[in-house]
């Protein structure tokens, strides 16, 4: 190597690691693509660079580029994916010079169409993360040289590595930020429906002789699942369980108004069945979404204990009576928001002092382990039993209920929301 050839090495070292400083420093794309186009083009000494980025809906590239003493332009141009000698080197993973564009049948030539830009010859090199192709830069038309030589290849291939390196770095810092916006709108989400649970019975001294609670516990950050019990006009107390179909934000969305709609309809309308029509005949016909909810609506009158039930297709009640086994209650009903004149089965309980109704989801009885063995409706039948003749609070009943589900599903992670809502006649 001749000394003038050291001296050019150096100093392509040393530009080379000034240009991983400016660029390392970047946080976001287009000043990440704006610093490589302005500083890399002059360096390798070509007329023109450009970066090739794919979009990840439709396979496009995305062309950035700069030309001349022009400023780069972010301005968005295409070409389809695979297309030109671009796309030979993303898909072949391997730089790829050309010294006469007008001899390679794989040059794309409407981009020079649409920029005026006149192609002469060209080096592309893949911008590689790990065994992914991440896109390609590439250098157009050399100047003081006739084509692109060993060195500039060299070159190429250096400055690939770091453009490759800064891509990856701001796509991983993006998809990080994404993730954590994504995360602080489903905690959101989930505070916001845990804020739609009730806390405590409503005028506590008048409903001395109910033991009501509810217990919620979301699969995933927002439930589909929702209980929830709220006084009536004339004093007495309506409650309910309720899942929709599927889970997460979509779900809770759909339960979220299923909940306010409930509410609302109630102020003015007292059987559960006739509050249930009146709920479908609104969530019907705006159901893009096909979504629907299983749902039991009760109304406890506390002067007689007598509980009014609206069944919409969900799991069967379970009632014990003082010295008596437990029972479930009857089947029937059609979900919310599915049929235009949607049933909703009716039965009436009336509770004596310490009989205690139990209502839950599916989380329950299909709760699986590792061997996808389901919980079951039987043996939920019988922890109940077990817990309810000893006359326990609801409280209990409840935790011994989760405690029973937890040790059968083990290890196993959690498939479904699970909610519960137990009411005793004291």
């Amino acid at each position: 190597m001749s000394n003038q050839n050291a001296i050019d090495q150096q100093d392509d070292i040393s530009i080379l690691f000034q240009l991983a400083g400016q660029i390392g420093r970047e946080p976001q794309l287009d000043g990440l693509l704006y610093q490589i186009l302005d500083k890399s083009r002059p360096w390798i000494k070509a007329e023109a660079c450009s970066i090739f980025l794919p979009d990840p809906e439709t396979g496009e590239l995305v062309i950035h580029s700069a030309h001349g003493s022009c400023a780069p332009s972010l301005h968005e141009v295409r070409i389809p994916p695979g297309t030109g000698i671009v796309g030979s080197a993303m898909r072949e993973k391997k730089i790829v010079s050309v010294d006469d564009v007008s001899t390679d049948s794989r040059f794309y030539g409407k981009v020079d169409d649409e920029t005026g830009f006149r192609t002469k010859s060209l080096i592309a090199a893949p911008l590689m993360d790990g065994e992914n192709c991440i896109g390609v830069i590439e250098f157009i038309n050399p100047i003081g040289r006739p084509s692109f030589n060993a060195r500039d290849h060299q070159l190429v291939e250096y400055f690939s590595w770091l453009v490759s390196a800064s891509l990856a770095r701001i796509n991983s810092h993006s998809a990080a930020m994404e993730r954590a916006l994504i995360q602080r709108d489903l905690d959101l989400a989930q505070e916001m429906q845990i804020g739609l649970l009730p806390k405590k019975l409503p005028a506590v001294e008048a409903f001395e002789d109910l033991d009501l609670l509810g217990h919620l516990k979301p699969a995933l950050e927002v439930s589909g699942d929702l209980y929830d019990f709220f006084p009536a006009e004339d004093g007495s107390i309506y409650f309910l369980v309720g899942d929709v179909s599927g889970k997460g934000v979509a779900a809770g969305l759909f339960m979220a108004v299923t909940r306010t709609l409930i509410r609302a309809i109630a102020a003015k309308c007292e059987q559960p069945s006739d509050i249930l029509k009146q709920v479908n005949s609104i969530l019907y016909p705006e159901n893009s979404a096909i979504l629907f909810v299983t749902i039991i609506l009760a109304k406890y009158n506390r002067k007689t204990g007598r509980v009014d039930c609206a069944q919409g297709g969900h799991n069967q009640a379970l009632l014990i009576r003082k010295e008596a086994e437990a029972v479930y209650q009857p089947p029937g009903g059609q979900p919310l928001g599915i049929f235009e004149n949607a049933r909703f089965d009716e039965y009436s309980i009336t509770l004596m002092p310490e009989d205690i109704l139990l209502f839950y989801t599916d989380g329950i009885t299909e709760a699986m382990n590792n061997n996808h063995d389901q919980f079951g409706a039987d043996q939920l039948l019988t922890i109940f039993e077990n817990t309810a003749k000893h006359r326990e609070s609801s409280q209990a009943v409840i935790k011994n209920v989760l405690l029973a589900v937890e040790g059968f599903v083990g290890s196993a992670p959690q498939s479904d929301d699970i909610t519960l809502l137990a009411l005793k006649h004291s």
